[in-house]
Parts: C-alpha cells; structure tokens; sequence
C-alpha cells in the first residue's frame, strides 16, 4: 500500500487523543462488595433539626462534623474531604472520612471509634448541648446512602427512612443527654457474578444511644456500659465521653435499582384540586390571551400584505404614501429575523466538538453579545 500524504492525515486523526472523555455521575453507577471487603463510612457537616421542646425554634446554622467543641474521633492521618458531586455541592454538604470499620458481612459488637476519652472542658459541654437542645441532627453515608432512623406517620402509620439521626435528646428534668453509642444495621442485597457472589448496600440504619459507663479498658477490649447511665455533659467541670459503635449486617430483598423507595416518602398524600383548577384557569386565561393578540397582529399584517396585489409598489415606492399605507415590507419587528436567521461567518468555528458544553457557553455568550449591541 502506497503510504501518501492522504493516508498519513488518516492515520495521524486516529492516534489523536480525544477531546471527549468518558465519566458517570457519582453515585449512579453501583458498587459491589465482596464478602469481608471494606466499606467506607463517610461523615457529612451536622444540621439543624425541630427542637424537642419546642417545633417552632428551628436553628439555620450548620457545623463541620469535626468541630473542635465536638470532640468527634478523627483518623489516624487526620479527616480528608471526599469528592463530591454537584448535587452535593449545591447542597452545601462537607463530607469526609471517617475512623469507623466497616466490612462487608461482618457483624462487629462494640468497638471504640478512637482509643482516647474525649474530654469535654465547661466551654466545650456548654457549645454541645445547646446544640442538642436545638435538635441537631447527624449525617452519615455508607455507599452513597445517609444513615436514617425509622419513623411512623401518625396519619397512615407508614414506615419510612428519615435520613439523619440526633446529636442527642432531653430526659425527663430537661438535661441535655449526649449519644455517644451508635448500632449500625446495614441491609445489603446479594449480586451473582458466576461463582463468586459480589454484595451491595440497600438501606443503612443508625440507632443512637446514650452510655455514660462505656470504656475502654487497659487490656484494649471495649466495655460499651448500657442505657442506665447516659451521658450529661457537665458544664462547670470536665466530663469524659467515650465513642463506640456495633455493627449489624442484614440480607435484604430490596435490588439496588429500588434501595431510595424506603427514603422517599411523601407525607398526606392528597390531590389538592383547587391547586390545580386554579393553576389550569389561569394557563388557559393567559394562552387565550396570548393567542388572540398575536391572531390580531398576524391578521392586520396579512391583511396589509394582501393589497400588494391591487396596489403598484413601482408607483408608490419611495412616496410618503407606501409610508402611510403601511406597505414596507420590513419594519418595526420584522427586521429581527434578518440576524436570527443570518448565516454566520464561520459557521465551523464553534462547531468543534470538546465534550463538555463549552461551545453552548460560547454561543450563549456570542449571541447575548450580539443582541446587546444590536
């Protein structure tokens, strides 16, 4: 084969790297597991909630998880930020890492998340259980889903997943009781890949509770205390907290493609009919209006165009009289099609394909440009 310029040009577009580049967006594609593979547990910033002792006092104030007042555990090698997608992003979240195991399909009872007491000074415990009394919530992800409590309508008694779970809550005398034990039950849906079976996340459940006699003890097992003694954070002196966590695996029959049915749910579902009687009688009142003023406009402008074939354009052309009679062809807003509908210049410039919508930025932005001066 002769080896031309023509063929060197073929040859040379074909080992030409790609403007374009392949991607998906975070969390739609699935991840599978195998059976005792790591699953990362990442931690989101801490939202305000409905106090408990009142629903009308609501905080707008979102912290970092690893707020310093917290006194949260950190990793060994300190929290690192997580890449989020833009849902994520326009939704103000600060997700990062997290020193909690997590291993697929195994079950882990009690373990400290850090091997250090916390320590809360007076200021520290002061910060905390107001933001207890505000109803602060946590928010974590396991695979893309939130850790969620789950809740009873009153109206239809419907089970959902409510994402997010308390920072803490109120006893009976008011005082402010800090979670610091946290049972984690992870659904997970089984996957068949020939002999070797691969898992994925369905559902993630956190059950915060409050036990103020866990600790760990010198030989390094964890003594995770119960429910008798919860936490109360003393605000004249300092108060010692330790964090500890179970881990629970459960099989699920929920595919991953239906895993957000259980989060979305929609509370009193009814058809508002006034709503949307009032919404169609006002779509119809303004396209009727619409539609009878441009009926009108196209109807004198047909009618003037329609006397060019009783009138003689060369006798009248240039007199005031084609003027007055209102026979111009282009006037007023017809000239607006003459650069609608012009061919550009270059019409291959902005037609090179980058992949990711830079030429609609271009022409947005040539058009708007073009009009501002017009």
């Amino acid at each position: 084969m002769a080896f031309n310029k023509r063929t060197f040009s073929i040859y040379s577009l074909l080992a030409a790297p790609s403007l374009t580049t392949a991607f998906y967006l975070p969390g739609v594609a699935p991840t599978s597991y195998d059976e005792g593979q790591s699953v990362p547990l990442y931690v989101n910033h801490l939202t305000p909630g409905l106090a408990q002792q009142d629903e009308q006092l609501h905080s707008v104030f979102s912290y970092d998880y690893y707020h310093p007042a917290f006194h949260f555990c950190a990793p060994e090698n300190g929290p690192k930020y997580i890449r989020e997608s833009l849902g994520s992003i326009l939704f103000g979240d600060r997700i990062q890492s997290s020193p909690f195991e997590l291993f697929m399909g195994k079950n882990e009872t009690c373990k400290a998340v850090c091997k250090e007491e916390a320590k809360f000074d007076s200021r520290s415990a002061k910060f905390t259980n107001r933001r207890i009394i505000q109803g602060y919530n946590f928010n974590w992800l396991v695979d893309g889903l939130p850790g969620a409590q789950i809740n009873v309508e009153s109206v239809t008694e419907a089970k959902f997943y409510n994402p997010g779970f308390a920072l803490g809550s109120l006893n009976d005398n008011g005082q402010a009781v800090l979670n610091n034990h946290f049972d984690i039950f992870i659904e997970y849906h089984a996957v068949g890949y020939g002999a070797k079976d691969k898992y994925r996340v369905v559902g993630v459940l956190v059950q915060p509770d409050s036990r103020g006699n866990s600790k760990v003890q010198g030989d390094g097992t964890v003594d995770c205390g119960s429910s008798d003694v919860p936490v109360i954070l003393d605000e004249d002196s300092e108060t010692g907290v330790t964090w500890t966590y179970s881990v629970y695996w459960r099989e699920s029959s929920t595919p991953w493609a239906t895993r957000w049915d259980k989060y979305l749910h929609v509370y009193d579902p009814k058809i508002h009919w006034f709503s949307l009687i009032n919404s169609a009688v006002f779509v119809v009142f303004l396209v009727g209006m619409v539609s009878m003023i441009l009926v009108r406009a196209l109807r004198k402008d047909i009618a003037r165009y329609n006397r060019l074939d009783m009138i003689n354009l060369e006798d009248l052309d240039g007199t005031s009289a084609a003027v007055e009679d209102g026979i111009q062809e282009d006037s007023g807003w017809k000239l607006v099609h003459g650069d609608v509908f012009r061919c550009p210049k270059s019409p291959l410039l902005l037609s090179v394909l980058v992949g990711n919508g830079a030429q609609l930025f271009m022409m947005t932005g040539a058009t708007v440009r073009k009009f501002t001066w017009w």
